[in-house]
Formats: C-alpha cells, sequence, structure tokens
C-alpha cells in the first residue's frame, strides 16, 4: 500500500551565536540580495533566519573543521558550506587560482548551482569568481563575451589563463585536470592555496568508486601541494543509509 508522509518544518537555530561565524559585510550584501529577488518577484521580504544544521556547520567551519550535513531536500544544505567558502575566498583575496572544489557526480547537479553562484559571486565584494569545469565547458569563447559572463569563467582557455577561486567538477574532469598537460597551468598556479573541497550527494560513492575518490582526494591534495590540514571538508546528502548496515558503511 502507498505510504504517505509529511516533511515537517526544519528546526531553526535557537541563538545566533552563528553571527560570530558570519563576515557581516557579506551577510548584509546577500540579505539586499534576497530583497532585491523578492521585490522583483513580488513576494514579501524576511529576513533569513538559518535552520540549526545551517548555523552548527557555519560555527564547525569556523574552528577549521570539517563538516557532514545530512539533511532533506530543501533544507538549505548549499548555505552550510557555501557563505563559509565565500567569505574566505574574500578575507584571503587572492586571484587567478583555485582555492575551493565543488564535486558533482552530475553535471546537472552542478548546472542547479549556477544561477545562485553567479547572483551570490556578483553581490558579494572582492570579484570572486567560479567557473564550471566539465565535458560541455568550451575551448574558447569570443572576447566580446567575457564580460557578460564575468565572474563566470566559461571557456578552458579562461580556467587555463586565469583559474577561478571556485571550480565546479566532477571527479572524471577532476581526474583528467590532474594528469593533462593543457590544465597543467591550473595547477601550477594554484599551488598552496587549494582550502576547500565539497563532495555532493556523498551516498552516491559506494563501494570501489568510493574507494577510487578516496585515492583521487589524495593526488588533489598532492597536485595543489597542501596538506590534509590545510584543506577544509564538506560532505553533504539527503540520502544517507543506517551507519548500521554493513551496505552502508
Amino acid at each position: 500500500e502507498p505510504v504517505f508522509q509529511s516533511t515537517f518544518g526544519w528546526e531553526p537555530s535557537s541563538d545566533d551565536s552563528w553571527k560570530g561565524a558570519i563576515n557581516t559585510e557579506v551577510w548584509e550584501k546577500l540579505e539586499d540580495l534576497r530583497r532585491e529577488q523578492a521585490e522583483k518577484a513580488n513576494k514579501t521580504f524576511r529576513p533569513f533566519h538559518p535552520f540549526k544544521h545551517q548555523a552548527e556547520s557555519w560555527n564547525t567551519l569556523k574552528e577549521k573543521k570539517s563538516i557532514v550535513v545530512t539533511s532533506g531536500t530543501g533544507s538549505g544544505k548549499t548555505e552550510c558550506f557555501m557563505i563559509p567558502v565565500l567569505q574566505d575566498i574574500m578575507r584571503r583575496n587572492e586571484k587567478n587560482a583555485v582555492q575551493a572544489i565543488f564535486l558533482y557526480p552530475l553535471n546537472a547537479l552542478m548546472k542547479s548551482q549556477q544561477q545562485r553562484m553567479d547572483a551570490w559571486c556578483r553581490a558579494i565584494p572582492g570579484e570572486v569568481t567560479y567557473a564550471i569545469y566539465n565535458g560541455d565547458t568550451e575551448e574558447k569563447i569570443p572576447q566580446s563575451k567575457i564580460e557578460d559572463y564575468f565572474p563566470q569563467l566559461c571557456s578552458r582557455q579562461q580556467i587555463r589563463q586565469t583559474p577561478p577561486q571556485v571550480l565546479f567538477t566532477n571527479p572524471t574532469m577532476l581526474n583528467y585536470m590532474l594528469v593533462r598537460k593543457e590544465d597543467k597551468p591550473i595547477l601550477e598556479q594554484s599551488k598552496g592555496k587549494l582550502r576547500w573541497i565539497l563532495l555532493d550527494e556523498a551516498h552516491s560513492y559506494t563501494g570501489s568508486s568510493a574507494a577510487e575518490l578516496a585515492l583521487q582526494l589524495r593526488r588533489v591534495l598532492d597536485a595543489f601541494d597542501v596538506t590534509l590540514d590545510q584543506v577544509n571538508f564538506a560532505i553533504t546528502s539527503a540520502t544517507v543509509g543506517d551507519p548500521n548496515d554493513i551496505g552502508a558503511q
């Protein structure tokens, strides 16, 4: 028989301790963006108050620790890591170097984040750049279009010449980047600068694929000339198995 189950509201943060983990200027810019979006959609603007899992993520990442966020679809998992990443990049103010790698198992998932990432990068100060690097990324684009797409770098040529601070990619393309001669400039310019690695939809990596990814991440750290304690990891999933299940382990 069919089973229907209601999804209840996510638990809000019980205090304002999270404010110490978020840059005030970044927060105000993102609130201005939300206000603008609400006005365009003829909706009532309400100041954003984080859920408990978001606040706990921000406080944990402030202490330079890694996080695993297991929460349902639509619960704001992206905000758990994206805001700390952007404010850290803004604070460091290091250009033309990959400082954050966001790994997605599907190109469609990267595409779904593009609009939000673009809006956030335009909203906050510091000209944070990003790129989606997968099999669909064009080799070159006309010079006249480069400014139109900024802060997104849309071609492989751009990514290699001036690496973005945030790189969206998948494990396959990342593996090519580690060994391909044409992509060597990305690694050379980013040595010692990588500080964030995100694994989205973590439940999709099981068995041999999980083992391969673990080894690949070791190669990534080596290629970017950073150590494990220099990088923050954020792992997210809306579907996590029972840890007591051997298959899930």
